[in-house]
């Protein structure tokens, strides 16, 4: 009798979590994510382009997306404050990375007014240079030589935690190169009262740079590259580029 009456109410408590997570949208899953940035992260992490890339890709999963700095959002990975992370570099690490799942075109931007000329990475050297937290990792073995933990540029650098902070200072200082994705710079420019206009753009690194999603379980990256897989299968991928204005030469479809 005892043993039946363990047995109902063990499978009430299952039945309970089961309806929960169904009312939830399924498998609860915190995922961090840079602050706003848009268009790739808008109004809180509640919509964007890698939002809804996310999302769209791991529909069995209810996410709670947990907004921080640049440089915070792989260090919470590896530290299991979230169970995935948003726009990571593949590590060897025993974490799970995913298959490429944005591009981003990162250009060296410049003052128009300030007539600088920048022709590749090297004529950086001597450069004011204002980007993200954690680029000189991201952005390739000669940029990380420069300015990198050793870098030998690396007191000319300053990395901003956000992408308003960024583009703030990168208008309020004389002589000074953002290096930067060129849809997120238009962007907070276009709302600070700057107009493309007034910056020259100059391509001295890879037409695209890709990041991942990274993950403390196998499987629920194994579930988000099928989902991938499937939006790029669809056409859904692209949608979401034009849905939100981003205009890319090649896109991790391609």
């Amino acid at each position: 009798m005892r043993m039946r009456s363990l047995i109902a109410v063990l499978a009430l408590l299952l039945s309970t979590f089961v309806q929960a997570v169904a009312q939830s949208g399924g498998t609860p899953l915190k995922v961090a994510i840079a602050g706003d940035a848009p268009p790739y992260v808008i109004n809180n992490a509640t919509s964007g382009l890698e939002v809804d890339i996310v999302r769209e890709a791991l529909p069995g999963y209810s996410l709670e997306f947990v907004q921080m700095g640049f440089a915070e959002t792989a260090p919470a990975l590896e530290q299991g404050k979230v169970q995935a992370a948003v726009n990571v570099m593949k590590k060897n690490d025993g974490l799970f990375y995913s298959d490429k799942m944005i591009s981003f075109a990162n250009y060296a931007i410049t003052k128009a007014s300030d007539k600088m000329k920048v022709g590749s990475i090297a004529d950086l050297a001597g450069k004011k240079v204002i980007t993200w937290q954690g680029a000189p990792m991201d952005l390739g073995p000669e940029f990380e030589k420069m300015y990198g933990p050793n870098g030998t540029q690396r007191q000319n650098i300053v990395q901003a935690p956000t992408a308003p902070d960024l583009v703030a200072q990168f208008w309020k200082m004389k002589d000074v190169v953002a290096v930067v994705d060129m849809e997120l710079f238009k962007y907070f420019s276009n709302r600070m009262g700057h107009k493309m206009d007034q910056v020259d753009l100059f391509q001295i690194f890879p037409l695209m740079t890709d990041f991942r999603v990274g993950f403390r379980e196998q499987k629920v990256r194994d579930d988000f590259n099928r989902g991938l897989a499937e939006l790029c299968r669809t056409g859904r991928y692209k949608e979401l580029l034009k849905k939100y204005n981003v205009v890319q030469k090649q896109d991790i479809c391609n």
